[in-house]
């Protein structure tokens, strides 16, 4: 027994200690240039021997440092929850983080976590903002992780421009997971490109926003932030264009038939647009235009639809 134990001991690696050690030792700007996806933390972690932990403080103090050579380190560790290149510098503009005491600092940090939770808008771009409003009406969803959430969404490969054309999109916000992966929708297997954001606070807003227990809702309030590109997003996303008959339908199925007057009474009143409530295999609720409407509606959306996404709208790649 004393034998086995002895073949099968664990060799002990010595890691390097402290981040001070690993600033004595490594170059943490260029540390930071190394991690470009999930996983490189460990991968490195393992290549290095230091601690993972550590190793993402260094990383994330080298980020911080990259933008700003002459920052004090202790400064650098608070700023690198500043998650988002544009929020560096937009944060450094407003502050002047070279002169602040390492505790104002931090107050300041955490205020404007906090009102990018109220007003989005500091941080994020109306095209950005359009995009998550759009398809969080349509296939996205926001999933929380302890404290901040992250936006999320999947699409066909057959869509693998339109899901390109979100990656690129939202890339200021640190993609986290953009790969294949199967899935069985309806008892059937899709290909499937799945896109995810690292958590970020700013999507605090859009989780409270559109979920109430967990469960995606329809509130008056989300109809204020609804314009021809994000009802464009929304009818990429969902919606379907009949050749035959010429009208589109809106596939709102998660919606309650509550939910679905409320769409309603939206185009109602911002386009003049009056869909029809359908009602399908005893259990889903949809939004059908009619032809007249479906061609007031095209002229609205059509010149945000991505050219990958035309056929949404009765139109062929080639134009027809």
């Amino acid at each position: 027994m004393q034998e086995n134990k002895s073949k099968y001991k664990v060799v002990q690696i010595k890691v390097l200690e402290g981040l001070e050690g690993v600033r004595r030792k490594f170059d943490v700007v260029e540390l930071s240039k190394r991690i470009k996806k999930k996983g490189d933390i460990l991968i490195l972690s393992n290549e290095l021997k230091i601690r993972p932990r550590i190793l993402k403080s260094a990383v994330y103090e080298g980020r911080i440092l990259s933008f700003f050579p002459n920052l004090q380190k202790s400064k650098a560790g608070i700023l690198a929850s500043l998650r988002t290149d544009r929020e560096l510098i937009l944060f450094s503009k407003k502050h002047d983080i070279y002169n602040i005491s390492a505790r104002n600092l931090i107050k300041l940090v955490r205020r404007w976590n906090q009102d990018i939770q109220k007003n989005p808008f500091i941080l994020v771009t109306q095209e950005e903002h359009d995009l998550i409003i759009g398809s969080l009406l349509g296939d996205a969803s926001i999933r929380q992780r302890e404290l901040n959430s992250c936006f999320r969404v999947a699409h066909s490969i057959k869509q693998k421009d339109y899901i390109n054309w979100k990656f690129d999109l939202l890339s200021e916000f640190n993609i986290s997971e953009f790969c294949e992966r199967k899935r069985v929708i309806n008892e059937r297997e899709v290909n499937m490109i799945c896109l995810a954001t690292r958590t970020h606070p700013v999507f605090n807003y859009y989780r409270n926003l559109f979920y109430k227990g967990g469960k995606k809702i329809i509130i008056q309030e989300i109809f204020n932030h609804l314009n021809p590109r994000s009802l464009a997003i929304w009818i990429c996303d969902d919606g379907s264009y009949s050749t035959t008959q010429d009208y589109i339908i809106l596939c709102t199925n998660s919606f309650s038939f509550e939910e679905h007057k409320l769409i309603k009474n939206f185009f109602e009143k911002k386009f003049n647009l009056s869909p029809t409530i359908g009602f399908r295999d005893n259990k889903y609720y949809y939004l059908r235009f009619k032809k007249e409407d479906t061609q007031r509606l095209i002229k609205i959306i059509k010149p945000f639809i991505p050219q990958s996404m035309i056929y949404k709208i009765g139109v062929s790649k080639n134009g027809n």
